[in-house]
């Protein structure tokens, strides 16, 4: 059974809607297929005359052009819940063969992309929404949320060098990282999201979005400037882990191994 389906609900605009109940985990299935969507949209799109630099050329494609594409769920509560944490652990290089390309390859895209946010974005959730290049949420049941210090997850290299960039508040910055739920008013006030929408109109005014800025992305150059903005993410994302990421209490206990009895005892004090 598909975990995603593609729709296209205008002629400029098309759709990927996560539906993987019940919370849409990030798993390496859905990551696949979700990669496999956004060839899908690029290859239509070009075909209808995205990307083409000559104007004259460009205005012989019916729609000259113009692409948007929204990100959205299928399921009722979830935007998405992030990642399956204990299975990705079982994945050799989880992040950097499975979860990073995708993610630069959304963060990177050459349409307009919009975040149609009908519910909960939680830790990779929250990374995938912010990667859209604008961010429609309902008024609804919805927080925004980087969980990983609740269980203990240290963060993968790419989301250290990504989330500075959208929360340059150090104040913000911190907040996000110990977990706080974000709600939707307070999301728009630091720049997190663009609108707040009744439930039922999400998807109207994404589209709406989609329609007015997609015609700006026709000749081609959108997701190489989005690229070059974010270079230092990629770079960040080929790094290898450092040994602290892998066990931090046992690199600590090696360290102070020597003193550990002096150090116990005045501890007890």
């Amino acid at each position: 059974m598909p975990l995603l389906s593609l729709t296209r609900p205008s002629e400029t605009v098309w759709q990927i809607s996560l539906n993987s109940p019940p919370d849409n985990r990030l798993t390496p299935p859905l990551l696949a297929e979700l990669a496999e969507a956004l060839d899908i949209v690029e290859l239509e799109w070009r075909n209808a005359g995205g990307g083409v630099q000559d104007p004259k050329k460009r205005s012989t494609y019916k729609n000259k052009g113009a692409g948007a594409l929204i990100l959205t769920s299928g399921c009722e509560r979830f935007f998405s819940n992030g990642l399956d944490y204990v299975g990705s652990l079982k994945v050799d290089n989880f992040f950097q063969d499975v979860f990073d390309p995708v993610l630069w390859r959304l963060m990177t895209f050459p349409l307009v992309t919009i975040g149609a946010l009908n519910g909960h974005a939680f830790a990779g959730g929250m990374v995938i929404a912010l990667a859209c290049d604008y961010r429609i949420m309902t008024s609804g049941k919805g927080w925004m949320c980087m969980s990983e210090v609740t269980f203990g997850a240290p963060l993968p290299n790419s989301f250290g060098a990504f989330l500075p960039t959208l929360i340059p508040n150090p104040q913000h910055l911190r907040d996000t990282m110990l977990a706080r739920r974000w709600t939707q008013p307070e999301l728009l006030e630091i720049g997190l999201i663009d609108e707040i929408v009744k439930p039922e109109e999400v998807l109207k005014r994404a589209i709406e979005v989609g329609e007015r800025e997609g015609p700006k992305v026709a000749p081609g150059s959108w997701g190489l400037i989005k690229e070059d903005l974010r270079k230092p993410i990629i770079v960040a994302s080929h790094e290898p882990a450092s040994p602290r990421r892998l066990d931090s209490g046992q690199i600590f206990f090696e360290r102070i191994a020597k003193d550990r009895k002096k150090l116990e005892a005045k501890a007890k004090l």
